[in-house]
């Protein structure tokens, strides 16, 4: 069941199972979520679909890389952490803003606490991730002056649906911070929604992984290790 926060601690134990889980089943689970919230709200389930399959296109496989030694090279993607989504302002494109962000942070690997007075937006939100395949605490939510004590916690990215000034704000507090540097991604343009649109949103909420395996032990390529080689 989807609550209010009271600890960001179920936010963070739910983003490390969740950042755990393969892709193809995290796309299970949201296309859950996209069908229920299709009978209560079309536009929103659309938004949400979009950012899902932009997200498949994207982190769907891994990449391999040269590997100039012998070895195997795979680049990889996961979610940052707890990504804190903020909706200053209200009506059907500032919904249409943060279920984008919303959509592109869960399909990255991260949990979500959104911080908002969107009682409407909560009430679809809260009905449609109770009957998901979504796990406990992933998708978290908060009235919206909640978000400045959060800033302080450990959040790994932040979206802003706002004005702004609402974005100078958030990016001088967030430089104030200690500690991992905390990206911001903000919707200020509510007409356009160029950000919202993007189709590689979920890019501004992973972080990029590699994982090297020396498939030929100690020998490598041994062309590159003649260190003691009369021409050198």
């Amino acid at each position: 069941m989807m609550h209010h926060v009271t600890r960001i601690t179920d936010s963070q134990i739910a983003w490390e199972n969740w950042n755990l889980t393969g892709f193809e089943y995290k796309k299970e689970c949201l296309t859950s979520l996209v069908k229920n919230i299709e009978s209560q709200a079309p536009n929103l389930a659309n938004v949400l679909s979009y950012q899902l399959q932009r997200a498949c296109d994207s982190l769907s496989q891994s990449y391999e890389m040269v590997g100039p030694t012998g070895e195997t090279n795979e680049l990889y993607t996961a979610g940052r952490g707890v990504a804190l989504l903020v909706q200053q302002e209200t009506g059907e494109k500032a919904q249409q803003a943060i279920v984008a962000f919303l959509g592109a942070a869960l399909a990255a690997g991260n949990s979500v606490i959104v911080c908002s007075d969107d009682s409407e937006l909560f009430t679809i939100l809260n009905s449609a991730f109770e009957q998901s395949l979504l796990p406990a605490n992933l998708l978290l939510t908060a009235p919206l002056d909640t978000y400045q004590s959060l800033l302080e916690d450990d959040v790994r990215s932040v979206g802003l649906v706002g004005t702004s000034s609402m974005e100078l704000t958030l990016n001088r507090r967030l430089s104030e911070r200690t500690g991992a540097i905390v990206s911001l991604v903000s919707e200020t343009d509510l007409q356009a929604l160029p950000i919202a649109h993007d189709p590689f949103l979920v890019l501004r909420f992973i972080t990029e992984r590699t994982r090297t395996i020396n498939i030929t032990a100690v020998g490598g390529n041994a062309t590159l290790l003649e260190l003691g080689h009369e021409t050198h």
